[in-house]
């Protein structure tokens, strides 16, 4: 079998051209070996592609050059992800809206190895709102979205040798803006209690600020999943039945969280109010009818089940509570998931940070430092309060041991 990458010189009309040729593996069938070439104008940059592809072949790299196609390749290895990794319904979701624009770019025949570095960022700038009629132009959040998502396609690609480096691999996406969220303080947040006329709402209010659950989790949540002996709630996957669709943590990891009294007082209250037939805490009858109707049309389109859908109207109702209680927001937006990050924040402010990423829930401690990291009023007079604890009786109190003139 020929191994040599070999360079050429040739002629097109009165142009010198130089040519790389290789050849693939031997074809038993035939009894050949497939031949291949790469054609440059200048001898340098011939020169230079032999040396790169004996490095590649000696390496281990395929002979013959990949035929996966951009929407062949993409689909297999999507496939892949959700039956053995186990992506969740709105990833994979977000996954197929990053394919289509690929596939509306490049063309779905386009071959993987044809796609350069160059076109991999041309494709980037072209990045709009799927919504033409959209005035906005498309956020920083989802540019890194799909920025990620082709990394993580393309460079599995280049892995395997479908091509032989990754386009996306230099590419960066803007810098994404830290969102500003109001921090609801106790006094607040029992303000909001004292306007919420349902105990259903508190339950959820509680749920959320006092044990750091998001709204779906806390709206999904089942009275089996409650320990009133121990006072804990039990975060944990549900599988689907027949009757009410699945439940499937963000993060996927189960958590166990404990539960302060009043929150657990609230619960046992609402428990002597369930209706007998309903497993979930905050759904009665009626919404539970509404769950399962939703969960038979899925089924029958054969659509996947979002967690979204669980949740109706609490944000809507959670901003009414909110203006009603006067809560001074200092212009931000108010939502329901303020409460959790509240809780989270309340949680950092003395607790390790492995134990908060635990209770919340985070799959990366990088997410749970950003609370660390956090400076808020109360932050502040704490540390005025301290300065004065220490200044009490004045100067000649402090003992002070200097090193020299050093202004350590």
């Amino acid at each position: 079998m020929t191994t040599k990458v070999g360079l050429y010189k040739c002629r097109n009309g009165k142009e010198i051209q130089w040519r790389v040729r290789w050849f693939g593996r031997y074809d038993p069938t035939t009894g050949k070996q497939k031949r291949y070439s790469k054609t440059f104008d200048r001898k340098v940059d011939a020169e230079s592609f032999q040396k790169t592809k004996d490095g590649e072949l000696d390496g281990g790299g395929k002979r013959d050059p990949s035929q996966e196609t951009v929407k062949g390749y993409a689909e297999r290895w999507l496939q892949y992800r959700i039956g053995f990794g186990g992506i969740r319904p709105a990833t994979s979701g977000a996954y197929r809206e990053t394919f289509d624009r690929l596939y509306g770019f490049f063309g779905p025949d386009r071959l993987m190895r044809s796609i350069d570095q160059n076109e991999a960022r041309d494709f980037l700038s072209s990045l709009r709102p799927r919504n033409e009629s959209r005035a906005e132009p498309l956020t920083p959040w989802t540019k890194h979205r799909v920025l990620r998502e082709c990394n993580c396609l393309f460079g599995q690609a280049a892995t395997e040798g479908v091509l032989p480096s990754n386009p996306f691999k230099d590419s960066k996406a803007p810098k994404c803006p830290e969102t500003e969220w109001y921090y609801v303080k106790p006094e607040d947040f029992h303000k909001v209690l004292a306007v919420t006329p349902t105990l259903r709402e508190k339950v959820l209010y509680a749920l959320c600020y006092t044990a750091g659950l998001r709204r779906n989790e806390a709206i999904s949540l089942c009275w089996g999943h409650i320990d009133f002996g121990t006072g804990e709630i039990k975060i944990v996957n549900r599988p689907a039945t027949d009757e009410y669709p699945p439940f499937l943590i963000k993060d996927c990891e189960a958590r166990t969280i404990p539960l302060p009294k009043s929150t657990v007082s609230l619960l046992l209250e609402l428990q002597m109010e369930a209706e007998e037939g309903v497993p979930f805490v905050l759904l009665d009858k009626r919404r539970c009818g509404e769950i399962q109707a939703k969960w038979r049309k899925c089924r029958e389109q054969g659509k996947d089940w979002l967690n979204r859908y669980w949740v109706n109207n609490t944000l809507r109702d959670y901003q009414h509570r909110a203006k009603r209680a006067g809560i001074d927001s200092k212009g931000l937006t108010v939502t329901l998931h303020d409460l959790r990050k509240s809780c989270i924040q309340n949680w950092a402010n003395g607790l390790p940070m492995n134990v908060v990423k635990d209770l919340a829930g985070h799959s990366s401690i990088t997410t749970t430092a950003r609370f660390y990291s956090t400076v808020t009023e109360d932050h502040r007079r704490m540390a005025q309060e301290l300065g004065e604890k220490l200044l009490v009786g004045g100067a000649t109190d402090l003992k002070l041991t200097f090193s020299g003139d050093s202004e350590e």
